[in-house]
């Protein structure tokens, strides 16, 4: 079991936490969430079950994981990551179990009760938080490296899905991605995580001496300069990007692909997502963190605008290098700019209150989709939906400004965080 240190000089000292979170993003994120398209695509098609009912059942539990994000934050601050982690498998145990026995719409429903927790305690919240606190020079890097795992994990992960399907098929399927669901954050608690709490370096006052840790205030909080923008530019690309994430294998079925070529795709997006986290990582170094995310934002409002032409091969390849460029770099890129905002200090707790305020968007983006698809029979007017929301999201990154170093909340660390 690796022993708790405050800091990391290097990445290279920060293998252990990178290595095991890596293989929980891999597994959990990549093959647990990032597949949900090829299931409901063949839920849809064999068991006759409507996408905007199935779409519902993935808002649920996109709902759940949101709402108990403020907890999970908390208990990082309080307990460290392997407490929140073991907590996720029991739900994700439940959730997996009732998707491998479910004969009814409904019960998908509540297997995302289930899992939407599971997800949020045993790989999304935990993973994002320690790798930004303890790691802190080049922690964009460090969190884009990590977060290839998911991405990887979609580009292997979704196409065996789809072939397990046919062979297994999807009840089995499940079966076998929630055992490796489950052990690889075990496995990952007892040989490659820190134990105890995430320990920060003290702030100091003008001697030189260790300062008292200030309570939390949400007030001060919802004051800091940059909340709302930095608020607006993590919730509203969600709309679009999850909804796309859910409906991808089916919106190019319908413009006539393979369902092969269409689970491909989707695999190639988050794949490619990997390439842009660690660049967006290593870019964030020279152009900035505001910068790099509007380049972002930009690719993504590109992207998002060649599904207009979804029957075109070309067209969808050029989606996937934009789209998962994009959203890459919005992961790399997100939490080291809340950490500019927020601070260090209870940074668990106030980004898992961040994540709480993305609920609406989270909820509506599997939804509005589908329900567009039931009145008109069609993904048209939903790529328009799409496109909007990118564009609003790319405006408002334009308001963005982080506190200048040593005029933040932290004052003196913003100069590391702001780096990258």
């Amino acid at each position: 079991m690796s022993k708790q240190p405050s800091t990391w000089a290097s990445l290279r000292e920060a293998w252990p936490l990178l290595l095991g979170c890596f293989a929980i993003e891999f597994v959990v994120v990549g093959g647990g969430i990032d597949t949900v398209s090829v299931f409901l695509n063949e839920l849809s098609s064999s068991e006759g079950w409507s996408r905007q009912g199935l779409s519902a059942g993935i808002a649920v539990g996109a709902v759940t994981a949101g709402l108990v994000t403020p907890a999970v934050g908390w208990m990082v601050d309080r307990y460290g990551v392997r407490v929140p982690i073991l907590i996720g498998t029991a739900f994700l145990a439940g959730g997996f179990a009732v998707l491998f026995g479910m004969n009814e719409p409904w019960h998908f429903m509540v297997a995302n009760l289930l899992l939407g927790p599971g997800f949020s305690f045993s790989a999304m919240l935990p993973v994002t938080i320690a790798v930004t606190v303890l790691v802190h020079h080049r922690t964009a890097l460090a969190l884009g490296i990590v977060t290839m795992g998911s991405s990887l994990g979609a580009l292997i992960l979704a196409p065996v899905a789809q072939a397990l399907i046919g062979v297994l098929g999807w009840r089995h399927t499940y079966l076998a991605m929630g055992a490796a669901a489950l052990l690889t954050p075990i496995a990952c608690v007892l040989f490659a995580l820190p134990h105890g709490r995430l320990q920060e370096p003290p702030s100091t006052d003008a001697n030189g001496e260790a300062a008292p840790k200030q309570p939390l205030q949400l007030g001060r909080v919802l004051r800091r300069p940059g909340l709302l923008p930095m608020v607006g530019v993590l919730m509203i690309p969600g709309l679009a990007s999850f909804g796309i994430q859910v409906h991808l294998v089916p919106f190019l079925s319908d413009h006539g692909h393979e369902v092969t070529f269409a689970a491909g795709a989707l695999g190639a997006v988050i794949g490619v997502s990997a390439i842009g986290k660690l660049g967006g990582g290593l870019l964030a170094d020279r152009l900035g963190l505001v910068g790099t995310l509007r380049l972002a934002l930009f690719f993504e409002v590109m992207g998002t605008t060649l599904l207009l032409i979804g029957n075109s091969g070309i067209a969808v390849w050029l989606f996937v290098a934009l789209h998962g460029l994009s959203v890459g770099t919005q992961v790399a890129v997100m939490p080291v700019v809340a950490m500019a905002i927020l601070g260090r200090e209870n940074f668990g707790t106030l980004y898992g209150l961040l994540q709480l305020a993305t609920i609406l968007t989270i909820g509506a983006a599997p939804i509005i989709p589908g329900a567009i698809f039931e009145a008109t029979g069609s993904y048209h007017d939903a790529v328009l939906f799409w496109i909007a929301v990118m564009a609003s999201s790319f405006l408002i990154a334009f308001f963005l400004r982080l506190p200048a170093p040593g005029s933040g909340p932290d004052t003196g660390t913003e100069s590391e965080v702001t780096s990258g």
